[in-house]
């Protein structure tokens, strides 16, 4: 990523480009190591009987609309495919299935071979490959290498003066090379101390950069490429090993009565009774898949897939019911954890309101006491006054003042307990 490569016209969006873009190797196939090819699936096997008459018709269509002609003739032959009756149809199953079976008769053979060995190897070559320029790109701010003394040159002029001389784009940089070591020690000296330059300018921000998070990042992704960790993708193994694995209907009804009738979307039209049958299909087509699973997952083929799942450290098809079924504890757990916690709040609760329910009893107690308390004295209290009138209609004038300031005073001292009173019955 120096200034150099800007003297070949490579632009700079580039190195900014997506991983997958960005690595344009392709990934090598079985069959380059001798092994079997894939067997074709029906609507491909049906593909090659119509694909003649279609073809023509296809690429003026093509070209009306501006589009690829491999686009419209793969959705005609589709078109004809679902169109096809199911007696014709089993025809291409028919020979898809056996096939299949040959293949993964030759796929057995073939991995007892060296040939599988030296595939295997470039397997993880171009894994380890990818993945190295897919972490690259976890880094695109990062520091710019320094140019090389002979990019330096042509960076300089060397270029346009090779250029001049006829020397054409493929031995440039070997010309450039055997002009650079032409120059004496007096003309390589100011390239020399431009290299040094750009080189220490690029180790103090490399030295920075370093302990940034992104480059903390990109060293983690590099470190797990190289050891191989990850490098198999689920779906590699997936193809390379599980040969004989059972299809599964699909993922709901929809998708399973679009697999079985070849109309897309074609669920949704149907009555509420139609769409109960294909419910029903659906649950004894998955019931049925299910046990073919459990069965297959005894077979050494899915043993030896396990082992290479572990080693690639890829979760395996499979494990995810084992999961569920570990989830399923854990919840069964949980809920009896809340279960125990709610019942002891509720005890507590209920204990805490009896206590208060005693509690309330008891000052009713107390308070209907200190009623009849007060009515017996307030019964005492209009004796006492009783008699004091029949003593006061006998007694001199100074001694009723005397009486009726105490009776007011009497009557005072009773009235918060009469208020007290009124506002209980209240």
């Amino acid at each position: 990523q120096g200034p150099g490569f800007a003297l070949f016209g490579v632009p700079e969006a580039y190195f900014t480009m997506a991983p997958k873009k960005l690595f344009r190797k392709k990934a090598p196939k079985a069959s380059a190591s001798n092994g079997p090819s894939k067997p074709l699936a029906p609507h491909m096997l049906f593909a090659e009987t119509v694909r003649a008459e279609v073809q023509e018709e296809a690429k003026k269509e093509a070209e009306a609309k501006g589009v690829t002609w491999i686009t419209i003739l793969m959705a005609k032959v589709a078109e004809k495919y679902k169109k096809l009756p199911e007696a014709e149809k089993k025809v291409f199953t028919d020979k898809y299935e056996a096939a299949k079976a040959k293949y993964a008769e030759d796929l057995k053979k073939w991995k007892e071979t060296d040939d599988y060995k030296d595939f295997l190897k470039k397997t993880d070559e171009y894994s380890t490959k990818k993945k190295l320029v897919e972490a690259k790109a976890l880094v695109p701010d990062a520091p710019k290498k320094p140019p090389t003394a002979m990019m330096q040159w042509l960076a300089d002029g060397g270029r346009e003066k090779l250029t001049a001389a006829g020397v054409p784009h493929k031995e440039m940089m070997k010309r450039a090379s055997e002009e650079l070591k032409k120059l004496s020690a007096e003309e390589r000296a100011p390239l020399n101390a431009k290299v040094a330059k750009a080189k220490e300018e690029y180790e103090t921000a490399f030295a920075a950069y370093k302990k940034t998070d992104a480059y903390k990042k990109y060293m983690s992704a590099v470190a797990k490429a190289k050891s191989g960790s990850g490098s198999r993708t689920k779906n590699d193994l997936v193809s390379r090993f599980l040969v004989n694995k059972p299809t599964g209907p699909g993922l709901s009804p929809a998708g399973y009565h679009a697999s079985q009738t070849g109309k897309k979307g074609a669920f949704a039209e149907l009555s509420d009774a139609e769409k109960e049958e294909w419910n029903k299909k659906f649950r004894a087509a998955k019931e049925e898949h299910e046990k073919k699973m459990a069965e297959y997952m005894k077979t050494d083929e899915y043993k030896s897939y396990l082992e290479a799942s572990k080693k690639a450290g890829v979760k395996a098809v499979g494990s995810r019911k084992v999961s569920r079924k570990a989830s399923k504890k854990t919840k069964k757990r949980k809920v009896s954890k809340r279960a125990s916690k709610k019942s002891s709040k509720k005890a507590s609760k209920r204990v805490a309101k009896k206590a208060k329910e005693e509690s309330e009893e008891e000052e009713d107690e107390e308070e209907d006491e200190e009623e009849e308390e007060e009515d017996e004295e307030e019964e005492d209290d209009e004796e006492e006054e009783s008699e004091e009138e029949s003593e006061e209609s006998s007694e001199p004038p100074k001694k009723k003042a005397k009486s009726a300031a105490k009776k007011s005073a009497k009557k005072q001292a009773a009235k918060p307990k009469k208020e007290k009173k009124e506002k209980k019955e209240k």
